[in-house]
Order: C-alpha cells, then structure tokens, then sequence
C-alpha cells in the first residue's frame, strides 16, 4: 500500500489513550487505533483485568486505582475502577 493510501486509511481510525491511575499517574501519549469507542472501552476492560493480577501477585490490590480513555479530541470515554472489572467474593 502506498504512503498517501496508508496516512488516508490511518486518519479514518480513531485514536484512544489509555491513562492509569494507580500509585502514580501513566499517561498514554501514544494512544492505540482502535475501530471505535466500544473496542477501546473493551481494550481498558482488559488490560485493567491484567494490572489487577498484576497487583495481586505482588500481595495488593488498589481497588481505587483505575484506568481512563480518552478519545483524540480529549473527551473521556470510560473510567474504569479495579474494583469495577472483577466481581469480588467473600
């Protein structure tokens, strides 16, 4: 495919940022081309999943500590808290 028709291609997938909010703020300043807001709310679900293993393997668990989306614009499109992607049982 050529440049041109790759940059046109490119410019019709929207662009999401994911930012985590844990024992520090990671901003995403690459973001990820996802086809709409839907598969980047499902791609935050996900990975929010991953970091709350992630904690608990280290012994913890920030049921606070969350993930955002943004879109290209800025607009917040999901905020999702730990405690919100994993049912807890007693």
């Amino acid at each position: 495919m050529q440049l041109a028709a790759r940059r046109a291609v490119s410019a019709l997938v929207p662009r999401f940022f994911f930012h985590l909010y844990d024992d520090i703020v990671v901003r995403d300043e690459e973001g990820q081309e996802l086809p709409d807001a839907e598969a980047a709310r499902s791609r935050a679900l996900l990975s929010a999943r991953e970091m709350a293993c992630a904690e608990v393997l280290k012994g913890h668990l920030g049921l606070n500590h969350r993930v955002e989306v943004e879109d290209e614009s800025g607009a917040l499109i999901a905020s999702l808290l730990f405690r919100d992607v994993v049912e807890i049982e007693p």
